[in-house]
């Protein structure tokens, strides 16, 4: 009797133990790091809503300056896991599961009510867009170019464990193609497979802040001013400078440009910890608020669009650009909730890893 009841409180601590630590796992999350992923989103749902990148001329120059290349270099604010290439490829290449599930369904859309071709030539744009998924061979398969950034990621995640093999080289050969894939045409670089040219510019500057992000985001008052006046300075000056970058459309600068080269790769260097410690300044509703949206910025991602169509186009409800900005956000991070809730929907269409889709388990 005396060695069930111990049992039972061996027992209970344990379960008292795995529950305060789950509780700790839940808590590390860093809130600010989160909330710089809700305010890149918001600014790439700006860059993307037509009505207003018409009314305001300053969108298209702010967000096309740092907002996407912002989420490919916040990747490397960790480092990646040592593991097999087969585990590596199950964890990073998950995102290749939503690309095809988002291309499929917007192929399926866009041939029958916006598409005159013939059935075959769909289905080799559709093969090529899955395939060799360039800026270009998405759009025409889909309708959509932004679809872009999930096989890029992908791809940029195995260089990244290629250089890790080079050691210090890596910045060598990272730094070439930053300073020469501007000099092709755009016409041929939204052709590359994969976005390659986007990780040719991003490459170096994600590498470099691979080194600087602890440095940057460290609590020091002198740090936290210097990084946020040097944001709101390279947004304020890319309004000036215009609109000189758009990374999947293949307008980069190049080394006959050095300003703009320069001062693009600055911009995405600055920019997370300048919002991440703009975010330290601002009360607690108001990141939190950006860390909500910033949880689920994958998913606002790939519906944003969508959603904004429908309630634009498709069934056209909205016409006012403010409005139809808010209600693309509430409506996708509605939906986006809602797939959380649904534990099995969320897991087959935004799988951690393709291990954890596993057909073959029988309910």
């Amino acid at each position: 009797m005396l060695v069930t009841l111990r049992h039972k409180e061996i027992m209970g601590y344990c379960l008292m133990e795995n529950t305060a630590l789950k509780a700790i796992n839940k808590t590390s999350r860093d809130i600010y790091l989160d909330a710089v992923k809700g305010f890149l989103i918001l600014c790439i749902v700006l860059e993307h809503n037509h009505l207003l990148t018409t009314q305001y001329d300053w969108i298209r120059p702010f967000s096309d300056a740092f907002a996407a290349g912002c989420f490919l270099i916040l990747t490397f604010a960790w480092p990646l896991k040592k593991t097999n290439l087969l585990n590596f490829v199950d964890k990073y290449f998950s995102y290749w599961w939503p690309f095809i599930g988002f291309i499929t369904a917007t192929s399926i859309l866009n041939f029958y009510f916006y598409n005159n071709s013939q059935y075959s030539h769909a289905i080799l744009s559709y093969f090529n867009a899955i395939l060799l998924a360039s800026p270009q061979a998405i759009k025409v398969s889909s309708g959509f170019m932004y679809f872009w950034f999930l096989p890029c990621l992908c791809l940029l995640y195995l260089i990244r464990r290629v250089l890790s093999y080079v050691g210090k080289h890596a910045y060598i050969i990272a730094f070439i193609p930053w300073l020469l894939i501007g000099e092709l045409s755009d016409e041929l670089l939204i052709r590359t497979p994969y976005s390659l040219h986007v990780i040719a510019f991003i490459l170096p500057i994600g590498l470099c802040y691979s080194k600087l992000h602890k440095r940057l985001i460290q609590p020091s008052l002198v740090m936290r001013v210097s990084t946020v006046i040097a944001f709101i300075t390279c947004a304020v000056s890319s309004y000036f400078i215009g609109w000189e970058l758009f990374l999947a459309g293949g307008i980069i600068p190049s080394i006959k440009q050095p300003a703009l080269l320069v001062f693009y790769s600055v911009f995405m260097l600055v920019a997370i910890p300048g919002i991440y410690n703009l975010f330290s300044f601002t009360p607690k509703l108001i990141s939190n608020f950006f860390a909500f949206i910033g949880t689920h910025s994958m998913k606002v991602y790939l519906l944003h669009p969508l959603i904004y169509i429908s309630i634009t186009k498709i069934l056209p409800i909205i016409d006012g650009a403010i409005l139809s900005f808010l209600i693309t956000i509430a409506l996708s991070l509605l939906v986006s909730h809602v797939l959380v809730k649904v534990a099995a929907l969320n897991k087959l269409i935004f799988p951690n890893a393709f291990s954890a889709l596993n057909f073959s388990r029988k309910s």
